[in-house]
């Protein structure tokens, strides 16, 4: 199951996550954001502080 969660960042930042998610070839903000939580989640899991 899927839930929406409301973020609410500075202009910089969301001007930031467009720029890099045209780079990367993605489709939206919100696939970035999944694959940025999900690639510091798994750095975490591995220890690097």
């Amino acid at each position: 199951m899927r839930k929406v969660v409301s973020v609410r960042l500075r202009e910089d930042v969301l001007r930031d996550i467009d720029n890099y998610t045209k780079k990367l070839g993605l489709n939206s903000r919100t696939e970035f954001i999944k694959q940025a939580l999900i690639f510091y989640i798994k750095r975490k899991a591995k220890g690097n502080l």
